[in-house]
């Protein structure tokens, strides 16, 4: 099969957790989720400069709903993509992928989804109400989740052989400090035998440090990849891209992601 085309069944849990995320959102209208959209783009392009990514994401009902409803779904879609374009078994059959930085939990269930066997899932994140959200995802997708709060780098869970840590657009949310503690712990993960896949923009706007830190992991077998793909979009999105006045025609994103076992 195509790495673009969902499978059915797997087509119809997206279609249904769409639609409960709409459900869940009924008391905004069209408009204000529309509103929330460009809020988060406006936050993740021009306001980088006032720092606290993460927890300004959340702020507020337009903004939520414009992670559960888009940006999640075009997370799922991405992630899922990338993951099922590596060369077979790349990733082998993890235990358990550990979803850091979880947000709700889109990242974390697209990976878990390409794999050949579906791994158990924790969720890491600081918002209460991510966490809820992925607990949520996860049951969705048929994924046997659990959940834990905190902020990364510190509480990061210790990552060992069995495990595959995901980063899903987590790491341009981070200061410099920040990432490179993280990076410090998920190295430490890896010698343990641990595996991981990040995934961020394709604006190098987005990620200067990119290169640096492909480098730093590339010596212990990660690799780096761009993906880009026109992948089906619901209506919905595509609605809503009309709306805002984005286009996600095509999808993508930089990639690291092993070492292979």
């Amino acid at each position: 099969m195509d790495a673009s085309t969902l499978p059915d069944d797997l087509s119809q849990r997206l279609d249904a957790w769409l639609a409960t995320s709409l459900e869940r959102a009924e008391p905004l209208a069209f408009s204000d989720i529309r509103k929330g959209v460009r809020s988060l783009s406006a936050l993740y392009v021009e306001g980088r400069g006032r720092g606290n990514i993460a927890p300004r994401s959340v702020e507020g009902a337009a903004r939520r709903a414009a992670l559960s409803t888009y940006y999640g779904v075009l997370h799922f879609l991405t992630a899922h993509h990338a993951a099922a374009c590596l060369a077979p078994g790349a990733l082998g059959q993890p235990a358990e992928l550990v979803d850091l930085g979880c947000g709700g939990g889109a990242a974390g269930a697209g990976v878990a989804t390409a794999l050949s066997t579906l791994p158990r899932v924790l969720g890491f994140d600081r918002s209460g109400w991510a966490i809820g959200e992925a607990r949520r995802t996860y049951a969705a997708f048929g994924l046997r989740g659990r959940t834990r709060r905190g902020r990364l780098p510190q509480g990061l869970p210790r990552l060992a052989e069995g495990q595959l840590a995901v980063l899903g657009w987590v790491a341009n949310e981070l200061t410099a400090e920040e990432r490179n503690r993280l990076l410090t712990e998920i190295e430490r993960g890896l010698d343990r035998g641990a595996q991981l896949m990040l995934l961020e923009p394709l604006s190098g706007r987005v990620s200067p440090w990119w290169e640096t830190v492909s480098t730093r992991l590339g010596a212990r077998g990660v690799e780096s990849a761009l993906v880009k793909a026109s992948l089906p979009l619901p209506d919905w999105i595509q609605r809503m891209d009309r709306a805002a006045g984005l286009d996600h025609r095509e999808l993508g994103a930089r990639v690291l992601s092993g070492p292979v076992r």
